[in-house]
């Protein structure tokens, strides 16, 4: 697998842009995963919980694969408000793209009292 792809992949799961940083530089450099030193197998399988804030999540990655794992908004700046759950990102494609990704109060208490 290569680095696009693994970023790909990221991007579709959780909805959002998703740069990936290896000794400090865009893992863009290396054409596959193996290259970068990073487990193929362990990776494509990681199960990812929604529970979990966006600081914590790229912690994780961070720890358990050793490379760093940006999160970001439709601009591809980073996102601004770590402590947002993965399962608080809308869609960044289709009829919400204009929409920011940075939820405010108002969207999930407007949510919350939908449901």
């Amino acid at each position: 697998m290569t680095i696009s792809l693994l970023q790909m992949q990221i991007q579709r799961l959780l909805h959002c842009n998703a740069a990936v940083y290896i000794h400090h530089s865009l893992a863009n450099a290396f054409d596959t995963l193996r290259e970068a030193g990073l487990e193929e197998d362990v990776m494509v399988e990681h199960p990812i919980d929604e529970t979990l804030s966006l600081r914590e999540f790229e912690e994780e990655l961070e720890e358990k694969f050793h490379f760093t794992l940006e999160l970001c908004n439709q601009d591809s700046k980073p996102f601004m408000n770590k402590s947002l759950r993965l399962f608080q990102i809308t869609p960044c494609s289709g009829n919400g793209a204009d929409r920011a990704l940075d939820i405010s109060i108002e969207q999930l208490s407007r949510q919350s009292k939908a449901s």
